[in-house]
């Protein structure tokens, strides 16, 4: 798979720069731990766990959460992955006859009777896990599951306990699920057994200058120093995403690399609306949007509370600064240095400095919008 290509990696030779993560994320899958892999919108999540869930070549899942809500979509995207696997849908399909709701056919499995959605996710993973072998079960996006958590860590509980062949993998912010699984009350069924956490963070600028310089050598074209420090040291900032989209700009629309670097600006900039909007949908914009504009430039904690103060026209107590700042840092939308805050994705923050105001959909009850992955 070429470099530039911007459908997710899914294999550890397709994948560049993450070496390291690799064999990590492997070695804890086969040491039967479960992981939750962290990290910010476009650093590559999972480009990492499908080149592992490759490598492994493991019987299981992959289902992507993005915009999910229920159990019943996550059931839905189980059955898709499990019939995606010719070999693994015609064991399962045997096995199937036997579970009463389920039909076998040749297209695979499917629900035929009316059943609770938490009962039949249980009979997938139960019928996953009478394999004869470990299984692999990635859950993209998990934080989009947050408000089915409780029914949801019964059912992991449940496989943890009955099913020690199956391991999982979670991706997501640190925020709702995530957080839940990572840092699990006494009251948790997975209490003493939560995940490893593993963060993913941007390139560093000598890797980001080798994956484009490598991107483009694949096909057939030279980007000069000059146009890969206009793209490292400004705002695609080392993040795999955008660096990509960048050089699919260059190599395949065949965009001079200044345009192309727009063009990644501008369709930036519009996927970072989105995240916000998804963000915020449920918050308070007054309160958030103030806080973002401070950090768009970099603030200190104080410095946050006057914008928010200031655009309130109140006086914003303390405990509130720190739930709006700790949900940012949560959804790695901010990061907090040595004396100051900042906003990690630098699409976020081109697109901040620029708005005027938050756009009508970041408004509290506002349309939901859906983000990139």
């Amino acid at each position: 798979m070429p470099l530039f290509d911007l459908a997710p990696k899914d294999s550890p030779a397709a994948l560049f720069g993450r070496g390291r993560e690799v064999e990590e994320l492997t070695r804890l899958v086969e040491a039967r731990r479960w992981v939750v892999v962290l990290g910010p919108r476009m650093v590559g999540k999972t480009s990492l766990v499908k080149a592992v869930r490759r490598r492994l070549r493991r019987p299981g899942a992959y289902v992507n959460l993005w915009g999910v809500r229920s159990v019943q979509g996550l059931v839905e995207g189980l059955i898709s992955s499990i019939n995606e696997s010719v070999s693994l849908r015609t064991r399962l399909v045997r096995a199937a006859k036997r579970v009463d709701g389920f039909s076998a056919g040749p297209s695979g499995l499917s629900v035929t009777a009316p059943r609770r959605p938490m009962k039949t996710a249980w009979d997938l993973l139960d019928l996953l896990g009478a394999e004869n072998r470990d299984c692999l079960v990635v859950l993209d996006e998990v934080q989009e599951l947050s408000s089915n958590a409780g029914a949801l860590l019964k059912l992991l509980g449940n496989v943890f306990n009955s099913r020690p062949n199956i391991a999982f993998i979670f991706t997501g912010s640190l925020a709702g699920l995530s957080r839940t699984l990572l840092n699990p009350t006494t009251a948790s069924p997975l209490f003493g057994r939560a995940p490893v956490s593993m963060a993913l963070g941007p390139f560093d600028r000598p890797t980001s200058a080798q994956f484009l310089a490598r991107g483009a050598s694949e096909a057939g074209i030279e980007l000069s120093e000059n146009d890969i420090a206009a793209a490292v040291d400004g705002p695609l900032d080392g993040t795999p995403g955008w660096l990509t989209l960048f050089g699919n700009h260059v190599v395949v629309q065949r965009l001079p690399p200044k345009q192309a670097l727009l063009e990644t600006i501008q369709e930036g900039k519009k996927a970072a609306e989105a995240e916000l909007a998804q963000l915020l949908v449920t918050r308070d914009a007054s309160l958030y949007w103030p806080a973002l504009k401070a950090m768009a430039t970099g603030a200190s904690w104080g410095t946050i509370r006057e914008y928010m103060g200031r655009a309130s026209g109140e006086t914003v107590n303390d405990g509130k600064v720190q739930r709006v700042i700790g949900a940012l840092e949560a959804n790695y939308i901010a990061r907090k240095g040595e004396d100051r805050y900042d906003l990690v994705d630098p699409m976020v923050r081109a697109y901040v400095l620029e708005a005027g105001r938050p756009p009508r959909t970041l408004a509290r009850g506002g349309a939901r919008v859906g983000g990139t992955g």
